[in-house]
């Protein structure tokens, strides 16, 4: 007959119980599910890093290899238009020796074409090639 009567309050206890356990697992919920966000958004961040980091990478070797290319091919333009201008010594010797001659404008002017003429005859090594 008791247990007949705690029936009622023993099925009231468990209900009080399951509703206790179920407040206290919204927080503990909520909590894993900002924990799983937070953790997710991170992961994104660092694959998006990672990414960015591993393009910059790829750019600065791609240029420092293009320049590394591009001073290679100015120090033997550079070689070349030394020994050039060692093989043209004379004519420049002429040249510079006729411009000493001259006076006034005509000095200018000569001292000018004769510098332009040189850089001209420089910078156009690689197209006129061996002769």
């Amino acid at each position: 007959m008791i247990k007949a009567l705690l029936k009622p309050f023993k099925w009231a206890l468990k209900a009080l119980i399951s509703l206790v356990k179920y407040i206290v697992n919204i927080p503990v919920s909520i909590v894993k599910f900002v924990i799983k966000v937070v953790k997710t958004v991170v992961e994104e961040i660092v694959k998006v890093v990672t990414s960015f980091a591993s393009g910059i990478y790829k750019l600065v070797s791609y240029v420092l290899k293009k320049l590394w290319k591009l001073a290679k091919f100015i120090w033997a333009w550079l070689v070349e238009a030394f020994v050039e201008t060692l093989n043209q010594l004379w004519t420049l010797l002429g040249m510079f020796a006729a411009w000493l001659v001259l006076e006034g404008s005509a000095k200018t002017i000569v001292g000018y074409a004769i510098l332009l003429v040189l850089a001209l005859w420089l910078v156009t090594i690689r197209i006129r090639g061996e002769e």
